[in-house]
This record gives C-alpha cells, sequence and structure tokens, in this order.
C-alpha cells in the first residue's frame, strides 16, 4: 500500500467513525516471504557432523531441534539458547525410540505414563526451549489418541508444536490447534538418510522460497549431520535474504 493510498483510507475511516471513537490503525503489510529453516537431531554427533560451533556461526535466524537423552544434549541446547538467532526446540521422539502400544481408540496408561516421563526429562535437559517438534515418531504421529493426550501435557508448558510431517496423516498439528497450542508444520525436508547432496538440499530450499512467495511462509527441515546441508544452507540462505526472503524461526510461523 503506498502512502497516498495509506493516508486516503485513514481519511476514509476517520469520516465514518462517531465522534470521539478511536480510529484503529490497519495491520502494517507483511514486508514479504517468510522461511524458517529447522535443524533436527542437533546434538547427536557423528565422525564428519560439522562442528556445533559451525553451524551457530551461520548468519540467518535459524530453528535448532535438540536431541534429548543424548549425550551431548545439555550441551547443545545451552549453546542454542546463548547463540544470537538461534531458536531452541525439543526435538521429542515418540517411535520407535519409545515402546508404545498406540492402542486405536484411547490412550494405553503406560504409554501416557512414558511420553509424560520424558517430556518432563527432556524440559529439565532443554531448559530455554521455545517449541518442540517430533522425532520420527511415523506412528505415533498418525495415532489420535496418543496425538491428544500428548497435547494435554504439552499446553501447560507454553512451548509451540511444529509438526514435521514424517507421514501425511499425521493428526498432531491438527491435535495441537485443537488443545489451543500454537502450532506449525513443516513443509520439506531438505536432506534425507539416503539422499543429502548439496544440491537436493539447494532444490528443496527453493522449493520452500518457492511456497512462502506464494502463500507466506513455508517451513523446512534439515538435519546437522551433513556437511552438504551445511555448504547449502550457508551459500543459499544469504541468497535468498538478499532478494527480499525473511528467515525467522519457527516460532514467528506458528498459528
Amino acid at each position: 500500500m503506498n502512502k497516498l493510498a495509506y493516508a486516503l483510507l485513514l481519511l476514509a475511516m476517520a469520516a465514518t467513525a462517531p465522534y470521539g471513537a478511536e480510529v484503529s490503525l490497519p495491520h502494517a503489510v507483511a514486508k514479504g516471504p517468510r522461511v524458517a529453516v529447522v535443524i533436527d537431531d542437533f546434538g547427536l554427533n557423528y565422525k564428519k557432523t560439522p562442528p556445533d560451533e559451525e553451524w551457530m556461526a551461520l548468519p540467518d535466524t535459524m530453528t535448532f531441534a535438540v536431541m534429548p537423552e543424548s549425550p551431548r544434549t545439555k550441551k547443545a541446547a545451552a549453546l542454542t539458547s546463548a547463540a544470537a538467532g538461534k531458536e531452541l526446540i525439543i526435538h521429542y521422539p515418540f517411535d520407535p525410540f519409545q515402546s508404545l502400544k498406540l492402542a486405536k481408540d484411547e490412550i494405553d496408561p503406560e504409554d501416557a505414563l512414558k511420553i509424560a516421563k520424558l517430556l518432563d526429562k527432556s524440559m529439565r535437559d532443554i531448559p530455554n526451549a521455545k517449541g518442540l517438534n517430533n522425532h520420527r515418531s511415523y506412528k505415533g504421529t498418525k495415532n489420535r489418541p496418543l496425538m491428544r493426550a500428548f497435547m494435554a501435557l504439552l499446553k501447560p508448558t507454553g512451548l509451540y508444536f511444529l509438526d514435521s510431517k514424517v507421514s501425511e496423516k499425521s493428526v498432531a498439528y491438527a491435535e495441537a490447534q485443537v488443545a489451543g497450542i500454537p502450532a506449525a508444520m513443516n513443509f520439506i525436508f531438505l536432506d534425507t538418510a539416503e539422499l543429502h547432496t548439496q544440491a537436493f538440499c539447494a532444490k528443496g530450499l527453493k522449493q520452500a522460497v518457492a511456497r512462502a512467495r506464494k502463500q507466506g511462509s513455508a517451513v523446512a527441515i534439515g538435519h546437522h549431520y551433513f556437511r552438504s546441508t551445511f555448504d547449502c544452507l550457508k551459500e543459499e540462505m544469504p541468497k535468498y535474504a538478499k532478494e527480499g526472503v525473511e528467515f525467522v524461526p519457527a516460532s514467528a510461523l506458528t498459528r
């Protein structure tokens, strides 16, 4: 909206408002497409994994999902929460990490106890987390009783929920919304265990940007294991930023 149109809008609003009434200004027009890049499995390192410090040194805003019950969980969480422009979330695993019965009609009491216990431990080991997303959990995120029970546990924590969308049949995002939890959903994975070249990552990021340009925003998830993913993001994110794409924490895309 240009300045003239904006001024005319304000005049029209003022003219029709009752005398003495406040006139609410319209919300600012969105600046451009927004993309949240999330890095999963943070803190679970292998020999060829780019060092944590290199990830933290990347200039653009990113979100890091730290694995609970890893030898480096607390260190990775502390490093992320202290870094500028880096948002910390919990990378919570359901199946196959936890052995769950996944009853169809209502949650099994043992399942309820297990997910509550791990959530409590994750909250203690990963303080300052702003949100939580699921690690794998292909079966768990399709199980409505489990997701409904988990969201009831998550709601009081104040954390947002990001559905990693490992299955097209996931009900996790829907159950988070029903519970009144700010939530977002992954659009695309930038790498896989089988395919994690720099070109594959660049293609995925390009698709995420295209979606954001069309629909306003998109979430893209990668993994910190791969030097190719690191190099891709280091090269491509600044290019898109110069084109007007805003890289934001995943929390900014919740609704």
